[in-house]
């Protein structure tokens, strides 16, 4: 949906050179408003992948996300995997574990696994969606809530709760408000979990939930209205533009996972690391085309909401202060 946002411009056109894309997290100078979503690690064969995204995103400036850290936890052997400032010492480190897993384990466990890959933040993911499909899927979430609420605080490092690819509604932002200070929306229109897991237990229950969620466009201007701490946008962050439009409707740092793990594929870190530089140089670009001098700019730009996000917008009633009606 987020062809259905155009930003306005904010004045005559300017040099890219001009244009400062840098943004902070955590008291660091970030090169620009991205971060790499976590993906993978456990297999010994997941370390070449999150070798090539660490070395890469330290060099250019931006995080890194690793992938549900639940296999380490389970086998501490498999920890080398995670492990990445091993290879980029000053990397801003994202680590990760399912939401139902706080069932399972105590906060010592948790504060244990972040501090042996040294990370700097903790995501919590949300996938009901994926869990009620997935073979082997963890469907009770009773208690998840209480338990993210009784980890956020208590942790040396901060909590984001993000979904996995359906999005996150106004009305669970809200119960989350001043319970933690991060929310990565993750919305429905990158990669369908719930396609994958469909295809991986051959069953056709999950095909008539493939496209549920919130999409993200839909989901940032939810969560913005709702929740008074920082805002992430993710799921189907594909371009400059994307990455624009998102950080105008009300986010703060934009995440991408897919491109990033084809890039890899293709030729290794070199090739991450080219990507992220050419999405860095896009963004650059098009906003000196709209006269935007710096990301600060652009958090106040104005902005057209057309077609049916505007439809949900306003049935959802969370229009944001910024569009042009």
């Amino acid at each position: 949906m987020l062809e259905n946002v155009k930003v306005l411009p904010n004045g005559p056109s300017i040099n890219p050179e001009d244009v400062d894309i840098s943004t902070t997290l955590l008291g660091r100078h970030i090169s620009a408003p991205i971060f790499i979503s976590g993906m993978t690690g456990g297999p010994a064969a997941t370390l070449k992948i999150n070798e090539d995204i660490a070395i890469a995103a330290s060099k250019a400036g931006i995080p890194m996300g690793v992938g549900s850290q639940r296999a380490m936890v389970e086998n501490p052997d498999m920890s080398f995997t995670y492990d990445m400032k091993k290879f980029a010492k000053d990397l801003l480190l994202i680590g990760n574990i399912g939401a139902s897993e706080l069932l399972k384990y105590d906060k010592d466990r948790i504060q244990n696994m972040l501090d042996s890959i040294g990370a700097d933040l903790l995501a919590l993911h949300t996938n009901p969606g994926q869990e009620s499909v997935q073979p082997e899927g963890n469907i009770n979430f009773k208690g998840v809530y209480q338990k993210i609420c009784e980890l956020s605080g208590s942790l040396k490092q901060p909590v984001i709760v993000k979904e996995v690819g359906n999005g996150i509604s106004k009305e669970v932002a809200r119960k989350l408000d001043g319970k933690v200070q991060w929310i990565d929306t993750q919305g429905a229109g990158g990669t369908t979990w719930i396609g994958v897991e469909t295809y991986r237990s051959k069953g056709s229950y999950g095909k008539a939930f493939w496209d549920w969620g919130v999409p993200t466009a839909l989901s940032v201007i939810e969560v913005r209205s709702a929740f008074s701490g920082h805002v992430w946008a993710s799921g189907g962050i594909r371009t400059p533009a994307d990455i624009i439009k998102s950080i105008a409707l009300g986010a703060e740092m934009c995440g991408m996972a897919k491109p990033i793990l084809v890039n890899e594929n293709k030729e290794g870190s070199e090739g991450v690391y080219k990507f992220i530089t050419s999405i860095m140089a896009g963004v650059k670009a098009e906003m000196a085309k709209l006269g935007f001098n710096s990301i600060e700019e652009l958090r106040s730009a104005k902005v057209e909401i057309s077609g049916r996000l505007k439809d949900l917008a306003e049935q959802r009633e969370c229009m944001p202060a910024n569009a042009v009606i």
